[in-house]
């Protein structure tokens, strides 16, 4: 009976030990859960606080209801009515225009907002900074693109040069110098201004002629890297959903092959030819990570001999827009000076 008892009493011992271990390992891993969840949602909070101020959306707004006021049109329809009536989703795409104040012909920007490829809100960083231009001196446009159930294949891409070619065959009513532009883009947004501005899917492929500058704010370069193991599930997380939204709506599918995936990953179209290019991002950005995007692109520029500009901002998190009250503030006049010079 001794021994008996006595291997009972290392089976209920050895049970114990592992419940504890388990209760343990569960604790643990729920802390962890709890813990990164709390760390996300902080950044996320002081994102949106950052935003609030940073984006200066008042000025945009109020230089678009200034120019309704006098009589501007509210924005143009750069595709036909008769493709318009074929394709519904046509009705998204919108050009705005912002002329430059002093009524001169001046060289132009075209900006292209952000949004993951599922939005496109021209109120965030679109229209505040084709006021910031405008307050430069420069004719500004911001293009609505298809987006999210709107967009099919290279959708977006297809509407930046139709936007293009409609401002160029335009340019006296617009007064505009159409052998000098500059494409700006946020975010996804900077994806989409930097695959316009290469060769093989870009003004090249839809015979239009380059831009004379690249700024990109942010830019989700790297579309399809590999992401970063940061300890943080919810922020790996947030860009590996990112990716597949993005991917969903840029080349309509989910799991495009893995050519497609890298077709859509910017660095991969620097060549020498690529225009000249400003970068502006900020280092505490989880969202587009600076390691894994702008500092990707500019490798790239840097191997390829291309004259470019990377303004790291410090402190800055993801969707600053013009940047004010922050170290990214004055970005844009700095870009200016970087395309015209």
């Amino acid at each position: 009976m001794s021994k008996v008892k006595a291997k009972k009493k290392r089976v209920v011992k050895r049970d114990t030990i592992v419940k504890r271990v388990v209760r343990t390992v569960v604790a643990v891993l729920a802390l962890y859960v709890f813990t990164t969840l709390m760390i996300t949602v902080n950044d996320l909070v002081d994102m949106l606080d950052q935003n609030a101020v940073a984006r200066d959306t008042e000025l945009g707004q109020g230089r678009y209801n200034a120019l309704l006021d006098e009589g501007a049109p509210a924005y143009y329809n750069i595709y036909t009515d008769a493709e318009l009536g074929s394709d519904p989703d046509l009705e998204v795409v919108k050009l705005y225009h912002f002329p430059a104040p002093s009524g001169e012909r001046t060289p132009f920007a075209i900006v292209l907002p952000g949004g993951g490829y599922y939005e496109c809100d021209i109120n965030k960083v679109g229209l505040p900074t084709a006021a910031a231009l405008n307050d430069l001196g420069y004719s500004a446009f911001v293009l609505s693109y298809r987006y999210g159930k709107y967009s099919s294949k290279y959708a977006p891409l297809d509407d930046m040069a139709r936007a293009v070619e409609y401002i160029l065959d335009h340019a006296d009513m617009f007064n505009v110098d159409a052998s000098n532009y500059a494409v700006y883009g946020y975010s996804a947004g900077g994806n989409l201004a930097g695959l316009y501005a290469g060769e093989q899917l870009g003004y090249a492929r839809y015979g239009l002629p380059k831009p004379s500058a690249v700024i990109l704010a942010y830019p989700w370069i790297n579309i399809n890297g590999d992401i970063p193991l940061t300890g943080n599930m919810w922020q790996e997380a947030v860009q590996g959903v990112s990716q597949l939204i993005g991917n969903n709506y840029l080349l309509g599918s989910l799991f495009p092959s893995a050519s497609e995936r890298d077709s859509v990953c910017v660095q991969n179209h620097v060549t020498p030819a690529y225009p000249k290019t400003y970068i502006m991002h900020g280092d505490n950005d989880f969202v587009v990570p600076l390691e894994q995007n702008s500092l990707v692109m500019k490798e790239a520029l840097d191997k390829n001999g291309v004259e470019n500009y990377l303004r790291i901002a410090e402190g800055v998190n993801h969707g600053c827009g013009l940047g004010i009250g922050t170290s990214a503030e004055g970005w844009i006049a700095e870009s200016v000076r970087f395309w015209i010079n």
